[in-house]
């Protein structure tokens, strides 16, 4: 298999939509997506700007596994300079990326397919921007909020700090045969939102019509508030017939770990429910957002609402250069606890601890601030390893019963 499946340029210039599947070698449905989506496009071609399909991990694809030696989506914050097959193919796909990157006539936008081990409807997960919301909100499925903070070393959690619009689409289960329709159809309506095929093209209709029948009844919108991260990667064992977006009570049994009972530590619902044997996380809980709170969200950080917070007590802006077109704080303990869940949260925030005990708050950038994207690491100035990261409000570790 190669690396670059697919591209087509159209003769005028407009933006260019990435397409990635295969990130991990156990979700084939995002190749097959990609695949028959390209093959369309080879006969009616675009309207404007770039159509790339990218391959991820190309040894984990050809055995079937999730990854080789790790998983390739928890190094995007790293200098790729081991000898293992993942930091081979992480060196690759970087490659290729700026190659991208570099020839694109208009702004670049990326989509991660994934599918799941667990049953669940399809959502999106993404870094909170606006440019990544309103991404999200182009297919009609569940988004999930918090859930990149989480993990570490993502590709869409690099490309937020390069300034790349992006999001990873989770389709279904990996063995479901609606997934790889459900990844396509997601590519189909982002190709017309980018106006790159007629937005009321044909292609757009079916697509939009499937994947709003496959969210109903779930949360439109779910910020994270749990992470079951796995010890060692022990004996781990889901209850059987959870799915993602199922609701769970606090106190509810979810799993058995080294053979104790992992319960819900809060009221919410699930997501992403281990049934595989690799990974690094056994479940996530998540909570309803309200649409109101999307919208005065927006509304605040359009405003740029966030110069004001220099002057609360306890705040002071960050020197040196993540502060070059971005906005950061260092944030005493004691402000960071009464105002961070609900005022930082609100205006874009996310949270850092530092070696003195203070937390550094910094704003994802939205595209239009990042004059030139960078996939290196580190190169905005914000801490990369993801020992320093602090996934507030989520809370992380076991939850036992």
């Amino acid at each position: 298999m190669r690396r670059t499946l697919f591209e087509i340029r159209a003769p005028s210039p407009g933006p260019t939509l990435v397409g990635l599947g295969g990130m991990h070698g156990n979700e084939p449905a995002g190749i097959a997506a990609l695949g028959s989506v390209s093959d369309a496009l080879a006969e009616s071609g675009l309207l404007r700007g770039e159509f790339v399909a990218l391959a991820g991990n190309l040894p984990a694809l050809a055995s079937g596994v999730r990854y080789v030696d790790r998983d390739l989506n928890r190094l995007w914050d790293e200098d790729p300079e081991g000898a293992d097959s993942e930091a081979r193919q992480l060196r690759q796909l970087r490659e290729e990326l700026i190659r991208v990157r570099d020839r694109a006539r208009g702004p670049v936008h990326l989509v991660d397919l994934h599918t799941t081990s667990g049953d669940g409807p399809p959502f999106t997960i993404l870094g909170d921007t606006l440019a990544n919301r309103a991404m999200a909100l182009t297919l009609p499925v569940p988004m999930v909020l918090g859930l990149a903070d989480a993990l570490p070393g993502t590709l869409v959690e690099s490309l937020d700090v390069a300034g790349v619009t992006s999001l990873a689409f989770e389709a279904g289960q990996h063995d479901d045969p609606q997934s790889a329709q459900r990844s396509a159809d997601a590519l189909w309506l982002l190709l017309g939102w980018l106006g790159m095929i007629p937005a009321r093209h044909q292609r757009t209709r079916e697509p939009r019509r499937r994947l709003r029948q496959a969210g109903v009844g779930f949360p439109n919108a779910l910020r994270l508030v749990h992470r079951h991260a796995l010890r060692n990667g022990g004996d781990f064992r889901m209850q059987s017939g959870l799915s993602s977006f199922v609701p769970v009570q606090r106190g509810q049994v979810l799993a058995h770990e080294y053979g104790v009972p992992v319960t819900a530590p809060t009221t919410g619902h699930i997501l992403l429910p281990l049934y595989q044997t690799s990974g690094e996380d056994g479940f996530f809980v998540g909570r309803p957002i309200r649409r109101s709170w999307l919208r005065m969200s927006a509304a605040l950080r359009r405003r740029r609402v966030d110069r004001l917070l220099r002057f609360l007590p306890g705040v002071r802006p960050e020197p040196g250069p993540v502060t070059d077109g971005l906005t950061a704080f260092q944030v005493h303990p004691m402000i960071r606890r009464v105002f961070f869940p609900a005022l930082f949260r609100l205006l874009g925030y996310r949270v850092r601890q530092l070696s003195d005990g203070r937390y550094l708050l910094a704003r994802r950038p939205e595209p239009s601030e990042v004059a030139h994207p960078s996939l290196v690491p580190g190169e905005m100035g914000l801490p990369a390893s993801p020992d320093s990261v602090v996934s507030d409000p989520v809370s992380t570790g076991r939850s036992e019963g």
